[in-house]
């Protein structure tokens, strides 16, 4: 799904700061300055819109890059992370003005 949201992330060649262009549960393709190796395991934090809190990815692995665009796979995150994920990917697929029963 496109959703753009800031993102931080950090791993063994260090930190970096993107925004996300796409999200779903078990991944995300991110936008940065940072170069991040191909198969790389990084650790995230999601600031989903309307949340104070970021989602924390503890363990990222990077499946793809081109130029500053890199794709994450999500391998290991919390259940309240995902849940949280997954309730705001909901909303976001849900037309406005309509809330789900």
């Amino acid at each position: 799904m496109v959703v753009k949201a800031p993102v931080s992330f950090e791993g063994k060649s260090g930190t970096g700061r993107g925004t996300t262009f796409n999200l779903s549960l078990t991944g995300c393709a991110l936008e940065s300055r940072v170069d991040v190796n191909m198969d790389a395991t990084i650790r995230l934090d999601l600031h989903i819109p309307s949340d104070k809190k970021p989602v924390k990815v503890t363990r990222a692995k990077v499946i793809w890059t081109a130029g500053n665009d890199i794709g994450v796979e999500f391998v290991n995150m919390d259940q309240t992370g995902r849940t949280r994920l997954k309730e705001f990917l909901t909303r976001m697929q849900s037309p406005p003005g309509k809330t789900k029963s």
